[in-house]
């Protein structure tokens, strides 16, 4: 009797998370179709890998996402995101849903705004989707249309050009500007960021960015060979009084350091 109790014990649990699974995933259906505004058909699937079993809400009207009207050059596609709306923002995710390398970059914000523009390589026309976690938990999602001829994504150097890249590479610049209380912190860096999806070249990208002022960490990055060839990356935070340090490390094990300071 008792072996009988826990078995139908065990059927019962097992039903009871299926059946979650399940009401999940048809609410996450239904919210997809009905609010999507860019509806893609690997959207669903970014999420539920990006974010799983965790919630969100479509939210172009607390997420500006400025695109170009039509991406001529899809190699150096210009991404402008504004989500300060959105008050004590913990992190950002950028994905583009029908590029073959969809996550653009996943940033925490911890003293830096959810302010941020940067350059990345389209394969084809794609929703582009910005996540963005609010001091509760909750996400956040915008998204644009991207349109484009694409190819972008399977662009390699050619070989005068990857010559250059041997005595240019890690060369870099910054500046940084004040309006109001933030300061913006650009900087360039010459790198290939290669995709490694051209046949016979290796991947080779940046992949973490870091921002201190003094020994603060105010922001790290984790960026994907979706942003395109010699970064270009505007940030922003109220954080510090104008002088900065950026590191950078790239997959072949080499680090940058990229001094940033106000009036310079």
């Amino acid at each position: 009797m008792k072996s009988l109790s826990l078995t139908v014990l065990k059927d019962v649990t097992m039903y009871k998370s299926i059946s979650k699974t399940m009401i999940f995933m048809l609410f996450l259906s239904i919210n997809l179709f009905a609010k999507n505004p860019v509806y893609s058909p690997t959207f669903d699937d970014i999420m539920l890998q990006t974010l799983p079993n965790r919630a969100f809400t479509f939210d172009d009207e607390n997420i500006t996402i400025k695109v170009p009207n039509y991406a001529d050059n899809p190699t150096q596609v210009p991404i402008f995101i504004d989500a300060s709306k959105i008050k004590d923002a913990k992190r950002v995710i950028v994905f583009a849903d029908l590029n073959p390398l969809p996550q653009v970059l996943d940033m925490q914000l911890i003293h830096a705004k959810p302010i941020l523009s940067f350059n990345i390589r389209v394969a084809q026309e794609t929703p582009l989707r910005a996540l963005v976690q609010d001091a509760k938990g909750a996400w956040h999602v915008g998204s644009a249309n991207i349109k484009s001829a694409g190819g972008g994504c399977s662009v390699s150097d050619a070989p005068d050009k990857s010559k250059a890249f041997a005595r240019l590479l890690g060369q870099h610049k910054s500046q940084v500007t004040r309006q109001d209380n933030l300061y913006r912190i650009k900087f360039s860096i010459f790198h290939p960021m290669e995709t490694g999806l051209m046949f016979g070249k290796a991947s080779f990208y940046i992949e973490d960015i870091e921002l201190y002022t003094k020994e603060l960490l105010l922001a790290k990055l984790s960026i994907s060979s979706s942003i395109s060839q010699n970064p270009r990356m505007l940030l922003q935070t109220s954080a510090g009084e104008g002088d900065y340090m950026l590191i950078l490390n790239d997959t072949d094990a080499n680090t940058y350091e990229i001094p940033a300071h106000y009036g310079e």
